[in-house]
């Protein structure tokens, strides 16, 4: 009989030692991750990355509308994670995550999806949180999708990246739905 490896899947902290980390990872999937996310132009340097992750470890300490996590592929980072736009008096937020190229299609970020979920959703005490994707990003959409999440329309050019508007769709998860798909 063949033993089947298990892949754990870890969500980290934002914390400068992982700078270096970070920014080799968003470096070596540049050209992919650009098409949509706005942020990574901007990220020119490990000294970028890592202002990055002191603001997000201070949001996290100070209770901030973002709480953001390291995803972490059996001890190697493979990508972030957050919940964003947090609305404490609606309960509400925004799902954001990507992968580096290397590790996109082995079913990690759907993991990391569900334990942010049951951050947001538990520690967090949302009631709602949805993802915005570009109409033409397939694998972010096909996540959404696939976790359960409903699709509650277009938003006409609802992104401007690059220079360029394009339209999105906009998914939602309510805690209740969460709680009766695990």
């Amino acid at each position: 009989m063949t033993a089947i490896a298990q892949t754990r899947i870890a969500l980290l902290p934002p914390d400068v030692i992982h700078a270096e980390r970070l920014f080799a990872l968003i470096d070596e999937s540049r050209g992919t991750l650009r098409a949509w996310l706005p942020w990574v132009d901007a990220t020119r340097s490990v000294e970028d990355s890592r202002q990055f992750l002191a603001g997000a470890a201070d949001g996290a300490r100070n209770g901030g509308a973002c709480a953001s996590w390291l995803i972490e592929r059996d001890g190697e980072l493979a990508g972030c994670i957050d919940i964003h736009g947090i609305s404490r008096l609606h309960r509400s937020g925004f799902l954001g995550y990507w992968l580096a190229d290397r590790f996109v299609g082995g079913g990690v970020m759907g993991e990391a999806v569900a334990q942010a979920l049951d951050i947001g959703f538990g520690k967090l005490a949302l009631n709602r949180i949805a993802i915005v994707a570009g109409v033409a990003n397939a694998r972010s959409r096909a996540l959404a999708e696939c976790l359960g999440f409903v699709r509650e329309g277009a938003q006409r050019e609802g992104l401007h990246l690059h220079g360029r508007y394009h339209d999105a769709c906009q998914y939602s998860m309510l805690a209740g739905e969460w709680r009766a798909r695990r």
